[in-house]
C-alpha cells in the first residue's frame, strides 16, 4: 500500500465534504466513491476511510473491477504507484481500466498520485494527466477533472 496516497485521499474527501459532497447511503446525490487499480491499496483505503467515517460504505471503496458503488458525483482514483521505481504497466496495458474509473464520475474525477511519474510513464496514464491539464485543475494533492 502507499500511505502517502491514502493520506491524500483522506484529505481530498475531507475537502469534498466541506463543499457539500457526502459519503454513505443518504439521499444526497453528491456522493463520493474511491477506487484504486490494486486490491491491496483498495483494502487499505477501506480500512482507513471507514475508521474515520463510520458511514462510508465498503461498496463505495474498491478496485476498478469490484467497485459496487455505481456512478458517484465524485470519484477519487488512487493510482497507488507514486514512486519512481514502480512500474505503470498495469495501468497502461488496459485502456478501459482508466476509462471505467473516469466514467463512474458524474461531476468530478480526482486523480491522486505522482502526476509527473504518471505522465512520464506514457500510455493511458499520460493521456489522462494531459486531459486533466487541459480541462481540469491540478494542485499539490490531486488532479481534478470536472465532468461536463
Amino acid at each position: 500500500m502507499n500511505p502517502e496516497e491514502i493520506d491524500a485521499v483522506e484529505t481530498a474527501i475531507a475537502s469534498l465534504l466541506k463543499h457539500g459532497y457526502s459519503i454513505g447511503s443518504d439521499d444526497n446525490c453528491k456522493t463520493i466513491g474511491v477506487m484504486s487499480p490494486f486490491s491491496q491499496q483498495a483494502n487499505a483505503l477501506k480500512y482507513r476511510l471507514s475508521n474515520r467515517w463510520r458511514n462510508f460504505s465498503w461498496d463505495d471503496i474498491g478496485t476498478v473491477h469490484n467497485f459496487q458503488g455505481g456512478e458517484k458525483a465524485a470519484i477519487i482514483f488512487s493510482a497507488y504507484q507514486c514512486h519512481q521505481e514502480y512500474s505503470f504497466w498495469f495501468l497502461n496495458r488496459k485502456p478501459n481500466l482508466l476509462n471505467t474509473a473516469v466514467s463512474r464520475a458524474k461531476e468530478l474525477f480526482v486523480l491522486v498520485g505522482n502526476l509527473r511519474e504518471l505522465e512520464l510513464a506514457g500510455g493511458e496514464t499520460k493521456r489522462l494527466v494531459e486531459h486533466i491539464r487541459l480541462h481540469g485543475e491540478i494542485n499539490l494533492q490531486s488532479a481534478i477533472f470536472d465532468r461536463p
